[in-house]
């Protein structure tokens, strides 16, 4: 099987970077804090008192998650065989130096041979084209989820760059090139070919989006000096 695969990384449009805008104030924050915080230490059904655990320190952190698209095509050809129903008196179809006979000739023209079925079956080639986008959603950590957020203009920072630099950025654990070699894959695993030759396959990057979460985290002291973390989507208004 002659096969060619042709990923066009050149025409990638440029990121775009999204900070989105959190959802609650400050002080909500240092509410929810409050009254959640003992549930981090609850040992056998005991939950300390709220003045036994206490904030260390605090702080919103912006996390990022990547959104990748593509589009994917090819074209291939396929062995097929079409089934043509040709009266029940027909021997055979001649196309051009090609002879196909029938199924189920009789010369017979009573009415009872007339009910029979007959059909001429034909092999060829199909020329066939594919094609279908795709999206993945990549979280920091590489690894694919959902994403579950809205993305209007009223839900999103106007300066971004501005708000990245002056706050804590998580980085991503996968580059670029990893993302895309995933969505490639994504896009690959939507079609399977068998007995097909002369296959070419295209791949092209469009869209790659960042999306930065405002992720407010508190770390806790307890009983006994134990540490936890405190996650809140400052988005979603939620304990993570």
């Amino acid at each position: 099987m002659v096969y060619t695969l042709i990923i066009d990384f050149d025409n990638k449009a440029k990121t775009k970077v999204i900070v989105l805008k959190p959802q609650i104030t400050e002080s909500e924050l240092k509410e929810i804090v409050d009254k959640k915080k003992t549930k981090y230490f609850r040992r056998m059904l005991k939950t300390p008192k709220s003045h036994e655990v206490h904030v260390h320190s605090s702080m919103l952190v912006y996390e990022p998650i990547m959104l990748i698209s593509g589009k994917y095509s090819a074209n291939f050809y396929r062995k097929a065989s079409y089934e043509i129903n040709v009266d029940s008196n027909v021997k055979e179809l001649v196309f051009e130096d090609g002879v196909f006979p029938a199924t189920n000739f009789t010369p017979s023209s009573s009415f009872a041979t007339k009910l029979k079925n007959n059909s001429v079956s034909i092999k060829l080639e199909e020329h066939v084209f594919v094609s279908h986008e795709d999206e993945l959603v990549i979280d920091h950590h590489g690894k694919i989820r959902d994403f579950k957020y809205k993305v209007h203009n009223n839900d999103i920072e106007n300066y971004p760059k501005r708000i990245l630099k002056k706050n804590t950025v998580k980085d991503f654990e996968i580059t670029e090139e990893a993302a895309a070699k995933k969505l490639i894959l994504s896009l690959q695993s939507h079609e399977k070919f068998d007995d097909v030759r002369d296959l070419q396959e295209n791949m092209s990057i469009d869209r790659m989006t960042k999306v930065y979460i405002p992720i407010f985290e508190a770390r806790l002291i307890g009983p006994k000096r134990k540490v936890e973390i405190l996650r809140y989507d400052a988005v979603k208004r939620k304990l993570l």
